[in-house]
């Protein structure tokens, strides 16, 4: 399988700004998001970040992290997808007739233009298929964000030597305690 478009990697990037294996979250303040979003040439370095960015930031990564799981056969937690879908319907974004571009950032500025970025890399993840590539680990003490490369599109675990080794072990476990 070929690799994840620029657009399928901005959304595994930005689903991966929380780490909860680590308990670490790059997008915890103003300033934080403000530093990933002009990491990624989405802001300028300089550009204001209000706290109601922070929270519509957040509010977006938790529904892509949902739908993400739900690509992995998980069940989505539907108040997390209807906040971001929030967040969506009220973001800049200019449907083009360029079969190129179709998808394009309104004229605003500022963290929702960022924001209008990462919907039109979503849109583009979902309307080629890639979707079905970018899944969220279903260990829920990791909830990595990967790209299966497999050919037929089945691998479950972000690392079958860590998350997919310790659900072996634990249905194991399960299983000879039932007996």
């Amino acid at each position: 399988m070929a690799d994840p478009s620029a657009a399928t990697r901005l959304i595994e990037a930005y689903a991966n700004t929380i780490d909860i294996e680590d308990r670490t979250d790059a997008i915890t303040t103003p300033g934080e998001l403000g530093a990933w979003l002009s990491a990624h040439d989405l802001l300028p370095r300089d550009a204001p970040v209000s706290d109601e960015d922070l929270a519509r930031a957040r509010a977006l990564r938790a529904g892509l992290r949902e739908r993400l799981l739900a690509s992995n056969g998980e069940e989505p937690d539907r108040d997390l997808v209807a906040q971001a879908a929030e967040v969506l319907a009220g973001l800049p974004l200019t449907v083009r007739l360029s079969p190129a571009d179709p998808l394009a950032p309104g004229p605003r500025e500022g963290v929702s233009r960022a924001l209008a970025v990462i919907a039109a890399a979503w849109a583009h993840t979902a309307a080629t298929g890639e979707w079905l590539r970018l899944k969220q680990c279903p260990n829920h003490e990791c909830g990595w964000v990967f790209w299966d490369a497999t050919r037929s599109r089945t691998r479950r675990w972000c690392s079958m030597r860590v998350c997919g080794n310790r659900a072996k072990a634990r249905a194991h476990a399960e299983r000879n305690r039932a007996t």
